[in-house]
Formats: C-alpha cells, sequence, structure tokens
C-alpha cells in the first residue's frame, strides 16, 4: 500500500506561506475591517492562524493588505512589530498580566504591569519569573533590575528605542519596543543558553556615519554614536555542522528602505528607486538582506558555507542608491532637491550617505545539529568576565 509522500519541515513552512499569500489575496477589500480586531486572515477567529500570518509579514514573506494592518497593529501606533505579535499571542493563549502588583524585595513600592514602561520577564520554557535579570534601554544608559517575581519599571516609556534583557546562563532577548498599548506592558521571555543555543553578541550597535534626517526612521531614537558602516564578528565551531545553522539577530531599528516605508516605519520618500537594506554575510558571501525593521529576525547560515574552525559573520549597512538629501524626508527632502539645507549640500558635495540603523544581539541556534564547543571573538554576557578578545564601550552623544 502506498504512502502519501510527507513534506520536510522547510517545504512545509514555505507551503504554507505561499497558502497564507493566496488567502491573503483573496480577500476582497476592506475584509479585514470588518473583521474582529486581531482577526488578519479573515476567518472570523482571532486563532494560531493569525499569529502565523503576523510572523510571515515581519519575515517578509507576505505582504498585508491596510485593513489588515490595521487589524494586527495591536498596541495602535500605526506599525506592525513583535510587539503586536506578542499581544496577540497573550490574547490568543489566555495570558494577561496583572492590573498592579506590590513589589517583591520589601521596597513597599508598586510596579503597574499595565503601563508603557514597566512589565515580567519570565523563563520561556517554564513560564516562572526571573529575578535579577537586567532590564536596559541601552541608547538612554538606562538599567534597571527585577524583582523576586520578575517585574520591572523603567524610569521613563521606550518609545522606538530598543529594550534588552540580560541574565546569567540565558540568551539575551531585544525588542524595538513601542509605548505600551492599554492591553497591559512588556512580556520578557528568556530563552535558557544550551550547546545547540550560543551568544555570539549581546551588545547594542550603531551602524552608519551619523548623518540623517528628522523623518528617517527611528532618528529621534538614536543616541550612541555610529561605529562605522560594518560590523565583522567572528566565531569558532569545533565540529562541522550537520546542518543549516540559524542566526538570530534580537532587534534592527532605523532601516530606511522603500519596504519599511510601506510598511510606515520611515517618511523618507525613495522615488521609485531599490535599497540593498542591511547586508549579512558570512565568509565573504552575502546570505541575506532586511528591509524591515523587528525583532527576532532570523537568518540561515547555511551548511556548506560553515567551517570546521574560524568563521566569520559580517553585518552591513547600506548606501542610498539616491541622492542623500532624500533621507531628510518629507519637507526637507523636498528643500534638500533644489539644494537648500543641510542634506542638499551634502548631496551636492557628492557625499555617499549610508543608513543610519541599530541591531542588538546576534544569538546562534543548531537546533537540528549535535552539541557544538563555541567560542566567540567579543563579549558574552554569562559569567563574572568576558569570553574572548575585545569589549565595545558606546559612545552616547553630547
Amino acid at each position: 500500500m502506498g504512502c502519501a509522500p510527507s513534506l520536510k519541515p522547510g517545504r512545509e513552512l514555505t507551503m504554507f506561506r505561499i497558502l497564507l499569500l493566496i488567502a491573503l489575496l483573496a480577500l476582497p477589500p476592506g475584509a479585514a475591517l470588518a473583521a474582529e480586531a486581531g482577526d488578519i486572515d479573515g476567518d472570523g477567529r482571532v486563532d494560531a492562524g493569525d499569529i502565523q500570518a503576523i510572523d510571515a509579514y515581519l519575515e517578509g514573506a507576505v505582504v498585508l493588505q491596510d485593513s489588515q494592518i490595521a487589524s494586527a497593529d495591536a498596541d495602535g501606533d500605526g506599525k506592525i512589530t513583535r510587539r503586536d505579535r506578542d499581544l496577540l499571542k497573550r490574547r490568543v493563549d489566555g495570558v494577561a498580566l496583572k492590573g498592579e502588583a506590590r513589589v517583591g524585595d520589601g521596597g513597599g513600592g508598586k510596579i503597574d504591569l499595565t503601563s508603557a514602561d514597566s512589565g515580567v520577564v519570565t523563563d520561556k520554557e517554564t513560564g516562572r519569573p526571573l529575578a535579577g535579570v537586567d532590564v536596559s534601554l541601552p541608547d538612554e544608559g538606562i538599567t534597571v533590575r527585577t524583582d523576586s517575581e520578575g517585574r520591572f519599571k523603567l524610569p521613563k516609556a521606550t518609545g522606538g528605542k530598543i529594550l534588552t534583557a540580560k541574565a546569567n546562563n540565558y540568551a539575551p532577548f531585544s525588542l524595538s519596543a513601542a509605548t505600551g498599548s492599554p492591553g497591559g506592558g512588556f512580556n520578557l521571555e528568556l530563552e535558557r543558553l544550551s550547546p545547540r543555543l550560543q551568544v555570539i553578541d549581546d551588545e547594542l550597535h550603531h551602524l552608519g556615519d551619523d548623518r540623517f534626517g528628522s523623518g528617517s526612521a527611528n532618528a529621534t531614537d538614536f543616541r550612541l554614536r555610529a561605529e562605522g558602516i560594518a560590523y565583522v564578528r567572528t566565531f569558532t565551531l569545533k565540529n562541522q555542522p550537520t546542518g543549516d545553522m540559524i542566526l538570530r539577530i534580537g532587534s534592527v531599528i532605523g532601516l530606511d528602505t522603500p519596504q519599511s516605508a510601506a510598511a510606515g516605519q520611515t517618511q523618507v520618500a525613495f522615488f521609485g528607486t531599490e535599497q540593498d537594506g542591511l547586508r549579512v554575510y558570512l565568509n565573504g558571501n552575502m546570505i541575506k538582506q532586511i528591509y524591515i525593521n523587528g525583532d527576532n529576525i532570523p537568518v540561515k547560515l547555511p551548511r556548506w558555507l560553515l567551517n570546521s574552525g574560524k568563521n566569520e559573520l559580517r553585518i552591513e549597512t547600506h548606501a542610498f542608491n539616491q541622492p542623500a538629501f532624500m533621507s531628510a524626508g518629507g519637507l526637507a527632502g523636498l528643500l534638500g532637491a533644489f539644494g537648500i539645507g543641510g542634506m542638499g549640500m551634502m548631496a551636492g558635495a557628492g557625499i555617499v550617505d549610508h543608513d543610519d540603523l541599530e541591531f542588538a544581539h546576534l544569538v546562534l541556534e543548531d537546533s537540528a545539529g549535535r552539541p557544538q564547543e563555541f567560542s566567540s571573538r567579543g563579549r558574552v554576557y554569562g559569567g563574572e568576565t568576558p569570553r574572548g578578545g575585545e569589549v565595545y564601550t558606546p559612545q552616547v552623544r553630547p
């Protein structure tokens, strides 16, 4: 008796995305407006299928209609981010943070867990709260520590900045955080490190040339000076991987591309020009281009490009494929077109303008292979002293 052929996991995911794209395109205009908020696929329910639709959108696999974007925008900030995905998942799972709770460290204070600048940190596998986790806004130089019940409160709202969380023996977590929604504060889930989950870098980095206009994505959120246009990190694998590995980039903000403009993330006008986005190279080979700001971005590292021994990872921002004045966006960009204003003069002087952006955290995952003995050049959070060479010290703008 014959058996029906089974799809490999990667092909199953590809088939799902194809079917999802067909279903989304088949929806009549305005269908998602008529649907319940959160019902992105228009099937009359808010369930795991809607979470998968957001995942596919954040990975750039599908394009949503404006009405579907409005339905997926759980925090009401006009953009689809990891924050919307997490809020929707909590809704599907029936999870809600308590509105107010006493600080468990004996201080007698209260933390409003529904506010825009508060939240709780838990173990992703067990759901248990984690005490002593450093929660930071690196761009602001602000760090707080969770109490005995995993709760924290930041001294100011996060806006569009990158929020990070670090704890010993856990992979670092980051979120390109929008202000909290009426539905609650942050729910940060940390994943325990293992031989198959290793940290390459746990810092926040600013790439670019410190030249960006007010209409550029996250222009008001940047405080760190640019380190340059490219970031290079080496890591060593003792064994040749038996399959592809995954590099996870915790968060990316500041990308100015036609795709991020379509998602409402930037005011830059591109006038039909294409942009290269954020490029990721492995051992000299480009393996990924990222066009949309977001969180927990997966990058496949092909097995045939990985070495047993030293490997080099390069992450590089792009030069604008257009006059630099356009990166001012809006009225400033139009004025620049006529040589009025600083950006216009820069373009006239022939200066190449690179996109300013920030990213946080690089984690290497080998879920299908055998455990690796792993080392990385750079600071790795999770012990009393850094592992390997240099420690990066960010320079804050005056």
